[in-house]
């Protein structure tokens, strides 16, 4: 595969099953280990992890106390997942640059429906201030 890009920087803005956080394992270990980055409506919990195909693996998450439909969960981690889709470039751009590779949860912290565009705004917000901590903190 000389001269070809890895598979990450790929320009067509996919979110691929092998890019999300599925294992329970690694979900239960990131809420007891994990560190977190607030950027309101959104809380970022991340640690590092040895090896993957991917600089982040991604779950979302919308808590059934704050919406008890499931259709207002879903509408909320649909806009939470594009605009990470949207923006996920340049934030593997710059774990890349810092040879780091993450797990991650995105939660949704606040009782009320979000437009995308404040969710997209906190999202941009949030993965900011977590590379400024991973940068600060290389030996988490």
């Amino acid at each position: 595969m000389r001269g070809r890009n890895p598979p990450f920087f790929m320009s067509d803005l996919s979110f691929s099953k092998k890019e999300k956080l599925c294992s329970k394992k690694a979900i239960s270990a990131l809420f007891e280990y994990g560190r977190n980055v607030k950027a309101f409506p959104l809380r970022i919990m991340y640690n590092r992890i040895d090896s993957g195909p991917y600089p982040a693996l991604v779950a979302v998450s919308v808590p059934k106390r704050l919406f008890k439909k499931a259709v207002d969960r879903n509408l909320l981690k649909r806009r939470i997942r594009e605009a990470y889709r949207q923006n996920k470039s340049g934030f593997y751009m710059k774990l890349s640059g810092l040879s780091l590779q993450i797990n991650m949860v995105i939660q949704y912290h606040h009782g009320r429906i979000t437009d995308y565009r404040s969710i997209e705004a906190a999202l941009i917000k949030g993965l900011d201030s977590l590379v400024r901590d991973l940068e600060k903190n290389k030996t988490i």
